[in-house]
């Protein structure tokens, strides 16, 4: 975003011979300290205006608006009136939004045609993208994740290089803090998103080459045993992981099946599963989560409102298994 700035001219009498608005960048530098500090207070009260028609996100300096309705005329006129709604708030606020850096994308599923939007903003078509990156994820459209595995694939590719590299000159244990360092930590990077995705294998099998390298064994060989001894997660069993820390630590979001009924059966302290009928939807994180954790042992469920004790548990028992798949799992 940049701010407005009035410049005056002066004659050698101090009188103003000529008055301009000048754009200017906001009033620090990008990347210092104070940048986000100052963002966040020009547009602290953007939420405020929209959040009658749209779902307003803001992190730091990045600011996104959802906007959803299931009547596609209705659609388009929501989002008029949230861009005429920016328009006005840029303007009493002398900000001007830099549309270069801007992305408009609209999420849908594959059996269903995309419409036609005819939204202005300030006169000016906002740049309609299929792929934008959000917080470190790469999203697409349809949600399928393909993009973000792709550009995963290649950082950690190169990781892989650099682990076959080294691994003559240091110990195994030195190599297994570079690998939790620069190959786990990437991919774990927002697992819980994408780890459901069909695609997921990709990084999978990255990761089995990269334990062969650091085992030193051929590249047909097995690695299960190989992840117990290392004690590394496997792409799946961290996917889990990711997932049951996030529905422990946000159960006020789930119900429970006595919430429904109250008829004394095994599944009773289950979560609702909700009926849904679109895979987008199925393989998102509030639906798998529910899966998953009913999935669980009972003696892991009867200790999840400890999130300390839990965490611990759930890992011995992850890495004692090494799943391969979600599939294996259940």
């Amino acid at each position: 975003m940049n701010r407005y700035q009035k410049t005056l001219l002066y004659n050698e009498n101090g009188n103003v011979i000529t008055s301009a608005w000048s754009r200017v960048k906001q009033g620090v530098p990008q990347g210092s300290v104070l940048g986000p500090q100052l963002t966040l207070i020009y547009i602290n009260d953007l939420p405020k205006f929209v959040n009658e028609k749209s779902v307003p996100i803001l992190f730091a300096d990045d600011t996104s608006i959802l906007v959803s309705h299931p009547n596609p005329t209705e659609f388009c006129n929501v989002i008029n009136t949230v861009f005429q709604i920016l328009s006005d708030f840029f303007q009493n606020n002398l900000l001007s939004l830099n549309l270069d850096k801007t992305h408009f994308i609209r999420f849908v599923t594959k059996n269903k045609n995309l419409i036609e939007l005819n939204s202005k903003f300030d006169n000016k078509l906002p740049p309609i993208t299929s792929t934008t990156n959000f917080l470190g994820l790469t999203v697409n459209c349809s949600l399928t994740w393909t993009n973000h595995i792709d550009c995963l694939a290649t950082k950690l590719s190169k990781t892989c290089y650099l682990i076959r590299n080294i691994k003559p000159y240091l110990s195994i244990s030195t190599l297994r803090m570079v690998y939790h360092s620069l190959f786990h930590s990437i991919m774990s990077f927002s697992l819980m998103f994408w780890g459901n995705s069909p695609h997921s294998p990709i990084i999978f099998k990255m990761q089995k080459r990269v334990l062969r390298i650091l085992g030193g064994v051929g590249y047909r060989d097995s690695c299960r045993e190989l992840f117990k001894e290392l004690k590394i997660l496997t792409l799946s069993s961290q996917y889990i992981f990711s997932l049951l820390l996030f529905v422990t630590q946000n159960r006020g979001l789930f119900v429970s099946n006595s919430s429904f009924h109250n008829i004394n059966t095994r599944q009773k302290n289950d979560l609702h599963l909700p009926h849904a009928a679109l895979t987008m939807y199925q393989r998102g994180v509030m639906y798998s989560g529910i899966k998953v954790f009913n999935a669980l042992p009972v003696t892991l469920k009867n200790i999840s409102g400890n999130p300390k004790q839990f965490k611990v548990a759930l890992k011995k028992y992850l890495l004692s298994h090494s799943f391969y798949s979600l599939y294996e799992f259940f």
